[in-house]
């Protein structure tokens, strides 16, 4: 849905709609997106900002697709966490020399709100190129290298992240939908295997990089001459292979 309200702010898409109720509940959820055309228009007229459309498939937060006064493409997010907005707009700055992510135009460090600059085309990278396309991510993860190796002390480890994802992996197979069918029936096992495997990479590593720490396709975007450029960076310190391993289990491509 495209269309704009009689206030100028661009329609909630209802896939954005559902995710938000079901991550904060219907009530916190519907209060959250009934503020969310005020905090829209708030942030527009603060920063002459020409409204787009929102961009549909976000979770996490409200990405307004909007042009500045200047004529330049951007975007306005607008997270469900504060935390998690500053969190973002400071890993932006972090790798603002590397010309691998958008830069942060301004924030609003109370409310996480951040102004960024618009990765164009900006179509999801994909990966069904085979070895080409893991060759882009490669270069992808050069030019994300910082100069301060081992992170900031804001930055979580990187086991953090892997209990988390865990976590997740435990939630979604004890669903009913997974938890009673047979063909699901290894599924926890596996984890429980998997998990006692990265204790021992966790523990042996002693690599310390600064990490995207969600760096599988939907977080890459095709940017111009067909570089590929990260978006919300979830942010850890740790090995470097972590990010190659999550984009080789999880890219959507023939090899």
């Amino acid at each position: 849905m495209t269309a704009q309200a009689d206030n100028g702010v661009p329609e909630i898409p209802a896939r954005l709609v559902d995710a938000i109720v079901f991550l904060r509940g219907e009530e916190e959820g519907r209060t959250w997106l009934a503020e969310l055309p005020g905090r829209i228009l708030d942030h527009a007229r603060r920063w002459g900002l020409s409204l787009g459309r929102i961009a549909d498939g976000g979770a996490m937060s409200c990405c307004v697709l909007c042009v500045t006064g200047d004529g330049t493409e951007s975007v306005l997010k607008i997270p469900l966490s504060a935390e998690a907005g500053r969190q973002e707009a400071r890993l932006l700055r972090l790798w603002g020399a590397s010309d691998a992510v958008p830069a942060v135009l301004r924030d609003v460090p109370e409310t996480g709100v951040f102004l960024m600059s618009r990765i164009v085309p900006g179509t999801t990278a994909w990966a069904r190129s085979g070895p080409a396309d893991s060759c882009r991510f490669g270069e992808l993860l050069s030019r994300l290298e910082t100069a301060e190796p081992a992170g900031p002390a804001w930055l979580q480890d990187l086991r953090e992240v892997a209990e988390l994802r865990m976590g997740w992996a435990r939630d979604r197979f004890s669903e009913p939908r997974y938890a009673d069918d047979p063909r699901y029936a290894g599924h926890i096992a596996s984890i429980a295997d998997a998990e006692r495997v990265l204790a021992v990479l966790l523990e042996t590593t002693r690599e310390r990089h600064v990490l995207h720490a969600d760096l599988q396709a939907k977080n890459i975007l095709c940017g111009p001459e067909g570089r590929w450029f990260a978006i919300d960076p979830m942010g850890a310190v740790g090995d470097l292979n972590a990010e190659a391993a999550l984009w080789a289990a999880v890219q959507d491509g023939p090899a």
